[in-house]
């Protein structure tokens, strides 16, 4: 079993098992947080997960960081947060 607890909630996501499950992006997968100490929080795992941004490839992570930026609007508009981290 793998340690890493991001791959752990991927596979979570393929096996139709991940009750935070939001949805599924071409670089990623939107999942709510397991635990709302900000009501809202949010996640949005690449599906290559890597531990630094820059070890994607650029293409990828170009794409990516796009559509986070649409992940970071959409909870901005569901929630209205006083502030959001990225």
């Amino acid at each position: 079993m793998n340690d890493c607890l991001i791959c752990q909630r991927i596979e979570m996501i393929k096996n139709n098992i991940n009750k935070y499950f939001v949805k599924e992006l071409e670089t990623g997968y939107v999942v709510i947080g397991d635990y709302q100490f900000f009501k809202g929080y949010t996640l949005f795992l690449c599906k290559e997960h890597v531990t630094e941004l820059h070890f994607l490839d650029e293409t990828l992570r170009q794409r990516f960081l796009y559509e986070l930026s649409l992940v970071g609007e959409a909870v901005y508009n569901a929630f209205k947060p006083d502030k959001m981290n990225y």
